[in-house]
């Protein structure tokens, strides 16, 4: 399934001038695609929705789309909406009320819980990660606050739960009104965990509680767990997207590798991994957790043509058992622009 941000970028006709990104409109459609066939991907369905989706996740058993929404969007009621799938169709968007996200904050990622029906619900307006039961009524839905709300750090961005859901991971950007050109002078971010139901309130709700945090590089958009829940991986923008006039710019992105205790939640950063790249948005561990993919949205050498898919690996040296990542020779081009990346199973 894959949301549509903006629309397409075109050429104005008659003077001939290129729009800029201010130009463009607002995306309001999911796109359902079949992958059975994978050499021949198939468009199934087009959905339209309210304006400037923002995340999209399916329930784990494949039944329920979340789908966060900019609160700026236009048909934008409340900031989620959750939609049936079956036999490969989505069905009406619901847009049920979500508690503890006030009017006009930013509600910027859900993610579903592993084994239950239970929401992560990631507010980066006031740095927040709330989360909701969602009860089905019928057609219509019904979310109530699960546990207490955690406060996090600044500009949290998405949320990934381990395989177990006993924790959630949030990566914090550092961007913000109050830094300069929002994000390009921000300070190196961080991954937080979170560990579900630590304790009891005194009401009897689950009590959820910050456990660990770990230093990334600058700007960690793109946030992977790998499947056994051992390492957690950041693709770092740096300053790479900056005009090549400008001194600020980094002439490279960075990768970081950071390994979690599954039982404790506790994060120990490795290192941070430079490389020659612009703007790595994602990555996506492969299922045996020892390879990533990390997507690379364009080059520093102007000469390549487009983005690109690059292939890492987890290595270690006998002697010293801690991890490391290599970059191997393996990469795939594609079309400038690549922005996000799931596992098929």
């Amino acid at each position: 399934m894959i949301p549509n941000y903006t629309n397409r970028c075109q050429t104005r006709t008659g003077d001939e001038q290129t729009q800029t990104f201010a130009d463009l409109t607002h995306g309001n459609r999911i796109t359902v695609v079949d992958l059975s066939d994978p050499t021949r991907p198939r468009t199934l369905q087009e959905l339209a929705i309210a304006e400037r989706p923002t995340s999209i996740s399916i329930h784990h058993a494949g039944s329920l789309v979340a789908v966060t929404f900019h609160p700026d969007g236009a048909g934008v009621r409340t900031p989620l909406a959750l939609i049936p799938f079956e036999n490969g169709r989505l069905g009406q968007p619901a847009y049920p009320i979500v508690p503890r996200i006030p009017q006009g904050d930013e509600l910027v990622h859900a993610e579903w819980h592993p084994t239950e029906e239970v929401l992560a619900l990631v507010n980066n307006t006031r740095a927040e990660v709330s989360f909701v039961q969602v009860m089905r009524q019928g057609t219509d839905f019904q979310l109530q606050p699960s546990g207490n709300v955690v406060q996090v750090e600044k500009f949290p961005f998405m949320a990934r739960f381990t395989a177990d859901g006993r924790h959630v991971l949030v990566n914090n950007l550092y961007w913000g009104a109050d830094v300069e050109g929002t994000w390009s002078e921000a300070p190196r971010g961080s991954v937080v965990s979170i560990r579900l139901a630590a304790g009891t309130q005194a009401d009897g709700s689950p009590r959820h509680a910050l456990v660990s945090r770990a230093m990334t590089g600058v700007s960690p958009e793109g946030l992977a767990l790998s499947p056994d829940s051992r390492y957690v991986v950041t693709t770092n923008l740096e300053r790479s997207y900056l005009p090549y006039s400008d001194d600020r710019i980094t002439w490279f992105s960075s990768v970081s590798l950071i390994t979690l205790d599954p039982q404790t939640g506790q994060l120990n950063h490795v290192a941070d991994y430079p490389f020659d790249g612009i703007l790595p948005e994602a990555a996506a561990f492969d299922a045996s957790s020892q390879y990533l993919a990390v997507t690379n949205y364009d080059h520093f050498d102007d000469r390549i043509q487009g983005g690109s898919i690059d292939f890492w690996r987890i290595a270690s040296d006998p002697l010293n058992p801690q991890p490391m990542l290599v970059q191997t020779r393996y990469s795939i081009p594609v079309t400038r622009g690549i922005h996000s990346m799931v596992l098929v199973p």
